[in-house]
């Protein structure tokens, strides 16, 4: 998304949003930066529990997985962390977390033609799923009005408007999720709000 021009005429009415959102991406990275540093802990509770594309059912994932970690290797985002197993902190199992680097969905589908143990089986792009996003109106800024120009999270979606899109309702507009959504995150990682208005769950708690 293009950053607006802003004149005399409209700095009042646009310079303070700008202001915040800076503020908002900022809080953000910090936040990011934290996480970052404490990777190495077994997923918290309140973090899903999103595999790579292509991840078989999780009980069958948890027994084919080696954790050796070549889906992370092959992933040209970097978007899969390795994380010790709740239930065997020996063993390291891939995970993605959109608010610290999504999946991109990469032309190649990497990471399930490097899985060697059948962990991650190849499918079409289409039929991945990840998770399923959802959307918090009342943290969005544009369905709030405090910035009636973003759409981040639908310009950076690489499905499109089948997965999300920006609907009007009475005098405001925001996006709103369609039955497409592969659970990447791009959305949740380009969101500036804090915290983001738009976060995967795992398709089995929604």
């Amino acid at each position: 998304m293009d950053d607006p021009k802003i004149d005399r005429k409209n700095f009042l009415k646009k310079g303070p949003t700008l202001l915040f959102r800076a503020f908002l991406e900022g809080s953000r990275e910090e936040s990011i930066e934290e996480s970052l540093n404490f990777k190495r802990d077994p997923p918290a509770d309140d973090i899903p529990l999103l595999r790579p594309p292509g991840a078989v059912p999780e009980a069958q994932f948890l027994d084919l997985c080696e954790g050796a970690g070549a889906c992370a290797e092959a992933c040209p985002a970097d978007a899969i962390l390795l994380l010790p197993r709740k239930e065997n902190s020996d063993l390291d199992a891939p995970i993605i977390q959109p608010s610290i680097s999504a999946c991109v969905i990469c032309d190649d589908l990497s990471c399930m033609k490097a899985c060697p143990s059948g962990a991650l089986k190849l499918v079409p792009k289409e039929s991945i799923r990840i998770g399923i996003a959802k959307i918090d109106p009342d943290e969005c800024l544009a369905w709030t009005n405090m910035d009636d120009t973003c759409n981040y999270c639908v310009e950076k979606c690489p499905i499109g408007e089948m997965a999300i899109r920006i609907e009007s309702k009475e005098e405001s507009k925001g996006p709103v999720m369609g039955k497409e959504c592969v659970g990447c995150g791009l959305c949740e990682y380009h969101c500036p709000s804090f915290p983001e208005a738009v976060r995967v769950f795992e398709l089995t708690t929604v």
